[in-house]
């Protein structure tokens, strides 16, 4: 956790740099400058998540407000007694077990006069099947058994199991604070219930945000300034501010939509991203759809339902980073309302860009070899500058491919320009590798 110092420290920083201006934070976020690397004194991704899914401001007073009524909507949820959590139905084995009359809610009391009587609605969606593969029978549904029990049973499994080289997730108190959420915003979404991913999700989320968090003191040494900043960042309000951020992520910018609401649908977006990728790439379409006869649907499912969070290496930082840049969008859109719905077109263009990084592996190998190497895309860095780097060109260049999406004819110049570009560049890395071989020879 952050320290009360350093988080006003950051966040006062952060708002005098960019003057108040969400538009200009957000502009440096998408550009690659406002990162953990390029500014260490004022950087902190709760800022980045929260103005962009809940306030919609850097101005104190209104980020105060907007967090309140956002966190009434959960007060009111995890009071309600149809979102009660059966931990006393579980094996009492379990370490989640708990019998039903010490069953407490981890949440702050000071919502309780001003919670009652409020209606909250939540966007709710359909859909029909697991978010990793096109059969769903290896997940409870929700909408199917109506059984509380086996839902909770469902994501304690697949939390338990959540990034288990981490120690964040070795902590049971962080566990189960998450289990809470997703089962929460599972009963919230009847028609969506829990499937197995969306925990890969909001864990990544959860754990970067709770590792800035802090447990404001009961002090007057404090302003009143000083404290509406810690109020962004109080860990017993984690729970509230992560289940907005989710909701919003996952549903205004069409992920959901897109990727989950039925079989049609992502077929649909499958289709979509072959579409895109005939018009940017002919070879590389050519190679996996004609020669090698390798359907996009037996590797792309997962680099679309866990937007690339399993493509992007094992070091989360790049997939956070990715994610930073996502949510901070500013492209205009076919609808009116959320930049948020250019999401799934982004994640479209991204992908085609990570096949055209490995285009001479993939059209060298056969059948077996492509498809291993998509399901398991080879990606390292050599330093956390060339990591940065490496995600700030591969968003720009989507942006870039996505302004162009309706003009068929720019589509395939763009792409035309980044295969050169790639080819300028391996052909640089090889003299530099000559280089260096040549030196060596003559040293010895």
């Amino acid at each position: 956790m952050l320290k009360e110092n350093e988080i006003i420290s950051k966040t006062l920083l952060t708002i005098d740099k960019f003057k108040g201006s969400v538009e200009t934070f957000k502009a440096s976020i998408t550009g690659g400058e406002y990162t953990s690397l390029n500014m260490p004194n004022c950087f902190t991704r709760t800022l980045v998540w929260k103005v962009c899914l809940i306030t919609e401001s850097l101005n104190l007073s209104l980020i105060n407000q907007k967090l309140r009524d956002s966190r009434l909507v959960y007060h009111s949820l995890i009071h309600n007694k149809e979102m009660k959590i059966p931990w006393h139905e579980l094996d009492p084995e379990s370490a989640y077990y708990q019998p039903v009359n010490t069953i407490k809610r981890n949440v702050s009391s000071k919502h309780k006069s001003s919670a009652r009587g409020r209606k909250n609605t939540l966007d709710r969606v359909q859909i029909q099947h697991d978010p990793l593969s096109e059969d769903s029978s290896t997940t409870p549904q929700v909408e199917e058994t109506h059984d509380d029990h086996e839902l909770l049973v469902a994501i304690i499994l697949d939390v338990d199991r959540l990034l288990p080289g981490d120690p964040f997730y070795q902590e049971f108190t962080n566990k189960k604070q998450l289990v809470e959420i997703l089962y929460i915003w599972s009963k919230c979404n009847p028609q969506v219930g829990y499937k197995q991913g969306l925990h890969e999700i909001i864990g990544l989320i959860f754990m970067h945000l709770a590792k800035e968090s802090a447990i404001i003191p009961q002090t007057n040494t404090f302003s009143s300034d000083d404290l509406k900043i810690l109020n962004l960042y109080d860990f017993n309000y984690l729970s509230h501010d992560v289940f907005t951020i989710f909701n919003r992520f996952m549903i205004q910018s069409g992920i959901i939509t897109n990727f989950y609401e039925s079989e049609q649908s992502l077929w649909n977006s499958i289709e979509r991203f072959n579409m895109y990728l005939m018009k940017i790439d002919q070879f590389i379409h050519y190679t996996l759809n004609t020669k090698l006869k390798l359907e996009a649907q037996l590797w792309i499912i997962r680099y679309l339902r866990l937007l690339l969070s399993r493509e992007l290496g094992e070091d989360v930082e790049t997939t956070m980073l990715l994610w930073d840049k996502l949510i901070a969008s500013q492209l205009s859109t076919d609808h009116s309302g959320s930049n948020l719905t250019a999401i799934p077109e982004l994640l479209n263009f991204i992908i085609i860009q990570l096949l055209m990084q490995k285009k001479s592996d993939i059209i060298s190998s056969d059948f077996s070899e492509c498809l291993t190497l998509l399901l398991h895309y080879p990606i390292n860095f050599t330093n956390d500058e060339a990591r940065n780097e490496f995600i700030r060109k591969l968003y720009k260049d989507a942006t870039k491919l996505y302004e162009r999406k309706d003009n068929d004819l720019k589509l395939y110049e763009y792409g035309v320009k980044l295969n050169k570009d790639k080819m300028k560049f391996e052909k640089t890395r090889l003299e530099m590798r000559l280089k260096k071989k040549v030196q060596s020879m003559l040293n010895t």
